[in-house]
């Protein structure tokens, strides 16, 4: 029964990475990056959070801020299971104590719409689809349980979209915006700018997943940013339950950080998984120490739709041509069959006139 069980695990394993949508859902939570592989035709999956973070920032005399930030993020896979739609964004609600001004120690509430994106992810590299590297082997236990040189090679995904930055968002990433305001560290911000990303992503001994986001960001603004984030994820015996470690590298020319997180999901059911994740930075401008809490949902009107055979379209369209250049050179047969027989009648009646006329 155990090796049954195992059995099954497996296939269900293959299956899932051999395409993109999964019977079960598939959160790019608790981590920062996206996955490789969209959530599959016709599924409309939601990921919402809530951030709690203390930052204190040691330039600008430990002036500090408690944050409290609401993200979601949707994703809808649209037209085809290579591609979807992603909408995200965050609101916050701050708690913050400016010390550069002369009334220290006055906590200021703020409430604002932060920053927003929507864009496209395509993958464009499948390696899971050739079944020459990563067929299940019924005779080898070996072979689906070690390390080979194919699983080296990842999927490969390309992203691009749009930023929205509101009037009184954070500028280039940096919390401190708002403080740094009617100082010589004040900056701003195009509203509008471009983003676009690579995206990678490999399977390791059906139990790990390695993700790397290589990011290009603020297109069309003074500062471009580097965003680089690669989250390793662990996925437990228990099935339900998994974890993550990730790396998080912003730089440009106003806000620079590194970011480490850890964190844990639970799978409830095949529709709901539930986060808890914390993580912190290794510098004091500023330092940044955060918990997230969060949960992913979904609804499926996914329909699987059976393989096209491109030799059977072809033979099909070839036969239809066929067909069609058949039925016309019927129909041009028949017209002049048609025609010679109303030409062999008029002569026949012609020369009846001719041989009655001779007759008198």
């Amino acid at each position: 029964m155990k090796y049954v069980l195992s059995l099954i695990i497996i296939l269900l394993f293959y299956s899932s990475v051999f395409s993109q949508y999964t019977e079960v859902i598939n959160s790019n939570r608790p981590g920062s990056s996206q996955g490789a592989f969209a959530v599959g035709r016709n599924v409309l999956q939601f990921e919402l959070g809530v951030n709690f973070s203390d930052l204190s920032h040691k330039n600008l005399n430990f002036s500090y801020i408690k944050e409290m930030q609401l993200n979601y993020t949707i994703r809808y896979g649209l037209m085809m299971e290579k591609l979807e739609i992603i909408l995200n964004g965050t609101y916050n609600q701050n708690k913050s104590v400016n010390n550069l001004l002369s009334d220290k120690g006055s906590e200021i509430k703020t409430q604002f719409l932060n920053n927003q994106s929507l864009g496209a992810k395509y993958l464009v590299f499948d390696p899971y689809k050739n079944e020459k590297w990563h067929s299940l082997s019924l005779t080898s236990w070996k072979k689906n349980n070690s390390l080979r040189w194919v699983d080296l090679i990842p999927a490969v995904s390309v992203y691009a979209g749009v930023n929205y930055v509101p009037e009184d968002a954070y500028f280039y990433n940096d919390p401190f915006t708002e403080i740094k305001k009617t100082t010589s560290y004040e900056t701003n911000e195009n509203t509008v700018s471009f983003k676009g990303s690579i995206i990678t992503q490999n399977h390791f001994l059906k139990k790990w997943v390695l993700v790397n986001n290589f990011i290009y960001d603020r297109i069309g603004t003074e500062n471009v940013t580097i965003n680089n984030i690669t989250t390793l994820t662990h996925n437990f015996n228990n099935p339900i339950w998994s974890s993550m470690i990730e790396h998080e590298l912003i730089q440009n020319d106003i806000y620079a950080d590194n970011l480490v997180k850890v964190g844990l999901a639970y799978l409830f059911n095949k529709s709901y998984q539930f986060d808890l994740s914390f993580g912190t930075n290794f510098k004091d401008s500023p330092n940044n120490l955060f918990l997230r809490a969060g949960v992913s949902t979904r609804l499926d009107w996914h329909r699987d739709y059976p393989p096209v055979d491109k030799e059977l379209k072809k033979k099909q369209k070839s036969d239809k041509k066929l067909l069609k250049k058949n039925k016309k050179s019927e129909k041009k047969s028949v017209k002049e069959s048609n025609k010679n027989q109303k030409k062999t009648k008029k002569e026949e009646r012609k020369s009846l006139k001719r041989s009655k006329r001779k007759n008198k």
